[in-house]
């Protein structure tokens, strides 16, 4: 009779692990579906975001090359950076003065760059080739149009650069 128990227990034991397996099998094939489901939807997320601030980072650059001023005219020494030397237009830069001098940057780092690295607050007038100040020069566009700037040694200069075919200099003229 003994032995007759144990049989039985035995054979039920084999069939509770038999539903057991089979129950671990499907909870790890729901578990691998949930995890496929969530990382293809965390992708989808991924490739929605990158596609829409793509599209606005163009619509935000757009707009800045619409809110650059004529080629023609000067810019103010405070709308720009002067370590990037790029037209920040009424967005706000920070001062340095050094030697009664003042300079602008569009940020900390580019302020530490002006205190620190004197050849940051120099330029070279595109027209006579000669080294100038940037807190004293004449400010105009790049004729590329990217927003980047130039610094003239005087009004003239500056002048002569816009009605100059590009690359030519004074030191070139007869």
């Amino acid at each position: 009779m003994i032995k007759w128990r144990s049989m039985k227990k035995s054979g039920a034991n084999k069939t509770v692990k038999k539903i057991a397996r089979k129950k671990g099998k499907v909870e790890e094939w729901l578990i691998n579906i949930l995890a496929i489901v969530f990382l293809g939807a965390g992708f989808a997320v991924i490739a929605y975001m990158s596609t829409r601030t793509g599209g606005e980072h163009v619509k935000d650059e757009d707009q800045y090359l619409a809110s650059l001023p004529p080629e023609k005219d000067t810019i103010a020494h405070n709308k720009i950076c002067m370590v990037d030397d790029i037209y920040q237009g009424d967005y706000p830069t920070l001062t340095v003065a050094l030697s009664n001098k003042t300079y602008y940057g569009c940020d900390a780092k580019a302020t530490q760059d002006l205190l620190n690295k004197q050849e940051l607050r120099f330029a070279i007038d595109p027209l006579t080739k000669r080294k100038i100040d940037k807190a004293s020069a004449f400010i105009g566009l790049n004729p590329k149009k990217d927003g980047k700037v130039l610094y003239f040694e005087s009004k003239e200069t500056f002048t002569q650069y816009l009605h100059s075919p590009s690359g030519e200099t004074l030191t070139n003229k007869p």
